[in-house]
């Protein structure tokens, strides 16, 4: 009987934690409400993703307004969602348009389409781990960077 009841708690845990990952992508990306994040964020979040982390939630507040700034009429579409005790993987797609400044590259007001990757992991309700990749490359790509060789030197 314990197993049953246990296994229910984990249940109801995990259907809580999805609704807390989706409820956070619609606030923050489709309606540009960064209100959520003290809602929904240990204050010590770490965001980590290949090239940079972030620790605390001013920090990532920073790290959304950069991103908000350059990508406007953002919408997020979540593609996938799976939810194991405390982590919860999210497959995304991201559709929004170059509108302001990105770390020194100038709008393009080009349409971008990229999909991320993210494993968060949950504590007594609040986001305390966010792990993230997204198609970076591709994005740069969009917005008119080309890559180029590295000229080397004989």
């Amino acid at each position: 009987m314990l197993e049953s009841e246990e296994f229910r708690h984990l249940q109801e845990q995990e259907r809580r934690n999805k609704k807390l990952i989706e409820h956070v992508y619609d606030e923050l990306w489709n309606k540009r409400n960064i209100a959520v994040l003290d809602e929904c964020l240990a204050p010590d979040v770490v965001y980590s993703s290949p090239n940079m982390t972030c620790t605390g939630i001013e920090e990532y507040k920073n790290l959304y307004k950069m991103y908000a700034a350059a990508f406007e009429q953002s919408h997020v579409e979540i593609l996938d969602t799976v939810v194991s005790h405390d982590k919860i993987f999210t497959r995304v797609l991201f559709t929004c348009v170059h509108t302001g400044d990105l770390e020194g590259i100038p709008a393009s007001g080009k349409e971008v389409k990229m999909q991320a990757y993210t494993v968060c992991r949950l504590e007594h309700g609040k986001i305390v781990e966010e792990n993230e990749l997204f198609d970076e490359l591709g994005m740069m790509q969009q917005i008119g960077m080309e890559l180029h060789m590295k000229e080397t030197v004989d």
